[in-house]
């Protein structure tokens, strides 16, 4: 088997979280029955 390590190639700073922009961010990746990312 082998380990998976979720990481980022480069850190994210968050300035101001903004949910309603997540919100429709996501569901352009996942559309709109998106249970999982």
């Amino acid at each position: 088997m082998w380990i998976y390590e979720k990481k980022l190639q480069y850190p994210v700073r968050i300035k101001n979280p903004n949910p309603a922009l997540a919100k429709i961010i996501i569901t352009q990746y996942g559309g709109a029955n998106v249970n999982r990312l």
